[in-house]
């Protein structure tokens, strides 16, 4: 014990040596670069061969922002930005020593800056607001990446239309960009004032450097950049542009062996309107290529969350997140009344098919934002009628149910830029299905306030849900944070408040309402090399929960977190909780005004990823935890070595074993008695990822994922009023499980011209639910060989088509 005494007393001290040993107040300078106004033709094909690049002003002199915060980056960099009035061009010259050394790993659009590869990026914004920002990425081997961020949020699936070529030579490496305005947003100034910053990667050793200094003890990134100026006489362009598509499938689903087949076709229109705002309309929209959702056995009483996929509802879509009221998979998710086809069946009926999804019929949003720094956004989405069809075994007759209505959805929000990367937003969300009078609708606000030097902020949610059914259902929620966000000491306070009723799930998610809950986290960070770490953070936290309504105690937790990255570049992290009172589920029972007693747990976890840089790496995760009641314990383990075999294959295997015993679980409840029921619950996960990189342009991905969950019953409960459990003999035939799930995602993309591709897709998915569990894995595996499959294999083209580019062939 004295020994860890010793080291983070010793680690404390040398980091306060190390930061205040540096002196960074010089570095903290607003620097500026100008753009010049070309009138030859820029051709991007990675040489820098014209010569107003030669005459163009210089950034460079870069300074390391990781490892070694505030210290001149090893090799020197000069970027040229050049504008016509058609473009910006960016010109970067990379000098390297050891220009054989230049690590040039290929892989997928949007991962170049997380590739085995040298990056070079540059960070603009068109309204200099400190806050919305666009990165353009380019790696060493020619991979781009777009990403849009805002001061807490970066959207990768935004994906912009731009040309960039690489070169390497005897002095290291070249990029050239050519970055259209019909790609970006900006005023009609006649002088533009941007702001910019360039960063550059050194994979080899894990160097980040930025022309305009970045203090990585300050919060945000972005908001310390530099400024473009230069730019005059420059209109924003028609930014008009159409993506059709033509897609074909050929379909096997489970227990035929027949093969159906469909063609289809659509669009997606993008639209500028006035000088900063877009249209984005899809009209007929297909997603049948989107990779399948991670399913897991849901014992629990609450939804399962999965991520979006569906690339329209992914890309532009950063001002309809704002207060969290908005979870696109609500928009063609399962029919509200899917259930009532099973429920509703006569004598000798079945359900012969009943759609999982709601089928869209469009979608559309406009977003933009004002000189004056207010963003607008508005989006709609419709839904056609759902029906589940209903077949009699014995006369043979068909009837059609509906499981929902056609659904109109519509989100409105205004988001103001304020002083200091601050801002406030007010959104709206409104559900409409005519043909049950149904109306829901959710107004709620959100802020975060920062002071001049970016170390405090402030920031809350308020919201007000109403559902229009027989009668108005209201809720509210409100949340207050506030944070040091600068600095070796961290941390914030908070607390959060949602009604009993509160309810945004009819286009947002929330696990659970009724709940009044406040906590409080401090972390210690340690953000420059000392001894042989890199860096360090140390956090502790705390939170109390109780329900609103009443006021009756939930739960308390208490947390410690040890993250660090050291020498070798190997992070890991130890993790540790504890509940220092008995706390009670409200939720479990599934009989309103009933609790379960949940007992003290503790719980340890390490985890550790090393170097990606080498060939081989592995990551490995493993929990314990052990409870003071029940006699319950778990632990879970997970082991993920990765491979790269050149600089075009990489696989990752990952392998997940996790045990509970004597999981408390609801079981039944009989009108009178609540039952739960002691069980073990084994979740076995294999997934396997291949990853292979023809060209900078075409790439091809395989995901396989075996996933099997099983539990058996070993003694039942009845629940008592005071939430303990009392044991019961009532239970004699026990319904246990085995669900077993296997899925194949495999993709080849081709970018055969800026914007456009051709995909092809393979899906394969196969799913067993048992009685018995299979304790044996290669039983589990024999299980789904035999189970009948859902292949989908499908091909689908993409075009992309500017106004400006027809306009131009015209002339």
């Amino acid at each position: 014990m004295k020994r860890w005494i010793l080291f983070f007393s010793l680690s404390f001290l040398l980091g306060n040596i190390a930061l205040g040993g540096r002196n960074k107040d010089s570095l903290r300078v607003t620097r500026e670069i100008y753009a010049v106004r070309v009138t030859e033709h820029i051709y991007i094909n990675g040489r820098l061969e014209e010569n107003a690049w030669s005459k163009s002003d210089i950034a460079n002199n870069f300074t390391i922002y990781e490892p070694y915060n505030g210290l001149k980056a090893s090799h020197q960099t000069e970027v040229s930005v050049l504008y016509d009035d058609v473009a910006i061009y960016i010109g970067a010259r990379l000098y390297d020593t050891s220009p054989d050394s230049i690590f040039r790993e290929l892989g997928q659009r949007d991962n170049s800056d997380r590739l085995r590869s040298d990056a070079f990026s540059v960070y603009l914004s068109t309204y200099n607001d400190g806050v919305n920002y666009l990165q353009f990425t380019v790696s060493a081997s020619g991979v781009q990446t777009d990403i849009k961020l805002t001061s807490s949020k970066s959207d990768r699936n935004w994906n912009a239309v731009w040309e960039s070529a690489v070169g390497i030579d005897s002095l290291g490496w070249i990029v050239e960009m050519k970055i259209p305005y019909s790609a970006l947003r900006f005023t009609k100034s006649n002088n533009q004032v941007w702001g910019i910053n360039f960063s550059r990667l050194i994979k080899r050793k894990n160097e980040v450097s930025t022309w305009n200094f970045v203090d990585i003890a300050q919060a945000g990134f972005i908001t310390q950049s530099g400024i473009l100026k230069g730019i005059s006489g420059v209109k924003p362009p028609l930014r008009l542009s159409f993506l059709p598509y033509i897609s074909g499938y050929v379909d096997q689903y489970a227990g035929t062996n027949t093969l159906e087949s469909r063609v289809s076709g659509g669009m997606d229109l993008k639209l500028g309107l006035a000088q900063s705002f877009t249209l984005d309309v899809t009209l007929i929209p297909d997603f049948g290529q989107v990779r399948a959702d991670d399913k897991v056995l849901n014992l629990t009483p609450f939804e399962v969350k999965y991520d979006e996929a569906r690339q329209f509802f992914t890309e532009g879509t950063e001002l309809f997140g704002k207060a969290g009221v908005f979870y696109s998979r609500r928009i063609g998710g399962t029919p509200t009344h899917y259930n009532e086809a099973y429920d509703s069946l006569k004598a000798n009926e079945i359900v012969e098919k009943n759609p999982l999804e709601s089928k869209m019929i469009n979608a559309s949003k406009l977003s933009g934002r004002f000189a004056n720094g207010l963003g607008f956004g508005f989006f709609n989405a419709m839904t056609e009628n759902t029906y589940a069809e209903l077949l009699d075994t014995v006369s043979g007759k068909r009837r059609k149910l509906l499981t929902q209505g056609f659904t109109n959805y519509n989100i409105t929000v205004f988001d103001q830029n304020l002083p200091n990367n601050s801002y406030v937003s007010l959104i709206n969300t409104n559900v409409y299905r005519p043909v049950d009078s149904f109306t829901a609708n959710v107004t709620a606000t959100e802020f975060n306030l920062k002071n001049k030097t970016q170390t405090l902020s402030i920031g809350g949610v308020g919201a007000l849900s109403q559902r229009f059914v027989d009668s108005v259902q209201q809720g509210f929620k409100t949340n207050l944070s506030i944070s040091k966000i600068s600095g070796n000491i961290q941390g914030y306070i908070w607390t959060n408040i949602e009604s009993e009723h509160y309810n945004p799930n009819d286009l947002g998610y929330l696990r659970s309402p009724n709940e009044f809950s406040s906590g409080m986290a401090v972390a210690y960070k340690v953000f420059e090399p000392f001894w042989k770490l890199l860096n360090m953070e140390a956090r502790v936290e705390f939170s109390n929960s109780r329900l609103y309504s009443p006021n009756s105690f939930q739960s308390q937790d208490l947390s410690f977190q040890l993250k660090f990255t050291n020498i070798h570049n190997f992070t890991g992290g130890f993790n540790a909780s504890y509940n220092p009172r008995n706390g009670y589920d409200y939720y479990e029972p599934r009989v309103e005004g009933r609790k379960f007693l949940t007992p003290h747990v503790i719980w340890f976890q390490w985890w550790g990823s090393p170097d990606y840089r080498k060939t081989i790496a592995l990551d490995h995760r493993f929990s314990f935890w052990v409870a003071d009641m029940y006699n319950q314990k778990g632990y879970m383990y997970s082991l993920s070595p990765r491979i790269r075999f050149s600089d075009r294959l990489l696989t990752i295997y990952s392998w997940s074993y996790q045990t509970e015993h004597n999981n408390i679980g609801y079981y039944d409840y009989d009108g009178s008695n609540i039952f739960f029921g002691s069980r073990k619950l084994v979740t076995i996960t294999n997934t396997l990822s291949i990853q292979f990189a023809f060209t900078a342009k075409s790439f091809l991905s395989i995901r396989a994922r075996h996933y099997i969950s099983h539990f058996k019953y070993n003694e039942f409960f009845t629940l008592k009023n005071d939430g303990s459990l009392e044991k019961t003999n009532l239970i004699t035939n026990p319904v246990n499980r085995n669900y077993n799930l296997f899925n194949i995602d495999m993709f080849y993309q081709w970018h055969f011209a800026p914007g456009s591709e051709l995909v092809f897709a393979w899906k394969n998915q196969v799913e067993e639910l048992m009685d018995n569990p299979q304790y044996s894995y290669f039983n589990n595996i024999e299980g789904i060989w035999n189970s009948p499959q859902n292949n989908s294999f499908s091909i689908k083209i993409l075009y992309y088509i500017d106004y400006q580019m027809l306009r131009k062939l015209k002339s």
